[in-house]
């Protein structure tokens, strides 16, 4: 059965809403960018207002789906500024009462990882979390463990009291 169009958008408002938790909570001020803002979904500041940087985050319902598309864009991250961010999020699954788990990087790197593949065939540049679950094989991209949890990749920006 086709997963809802409305559920899709849910799990995606989730993911943000996960994200923007996790950089207030290191005291970094998310700003949720209006639906369909271009390659970004989170805005972050600094308490003056001062952009930081942006996230696109692209969320995972492990109940709905067990990957996300990248998009064909994904391959001219190569050159996204060094303030752009991917945030992947398995959601979890409600059932399982599991937490989300993140996939984190600047988005020139997910653009080097991506490039250091063969090119694609398909049109779909999609990513499956490495977890233990039962998860579709190749094409689909694997994340380094090391992008796993990665929230330190923020704590520049977090302000001296918070880290």
């Amino acid at each position: 059965m086709k997963t809802p169009q409305y559920i899709k958008t849910l799990s995606g408002h989730a993911g943000v809403l996960f994200v923007a938790a996790e950089l207030a909570k290191r005291g970094i001020l998310p700003n949720i960018l209006p639906e369909g803002f271009p390659d970004a979904d989170v805005a972050f500041t600094d308490y003056n207002g001062d952009v930081k940087g942006f996230i696109q985050v692209k969320s995972m319902h492990p109940d709905r789906a067990n990957s996300c598309d990248l998009g064909r864009k994904a391959d001219s991250w190569i050159n996204a500024p060094n303030n752009h961010y991917l945030i992947a999020v398995w959601l979890g699954s409600p059932k399982l009462k599991e937490s989300p788990v993140y996939w984190i990087a600047t988005k020139k790197q997910v653009g080097k990882y991506i490039k250091s593949f063969a090119p694609y065939k398909n049109r779909e540049r999609r990513f499956a979390p490495d977890l233990e679950s039962k998860l579709s094989k190749w094409p689909y991209l694997r994340f380094p463990k090391e992008w796993r949890n990665r929230w330190d990749i923020f704590d520049v920006f977090s302000p001296k009291e918070v880290k």
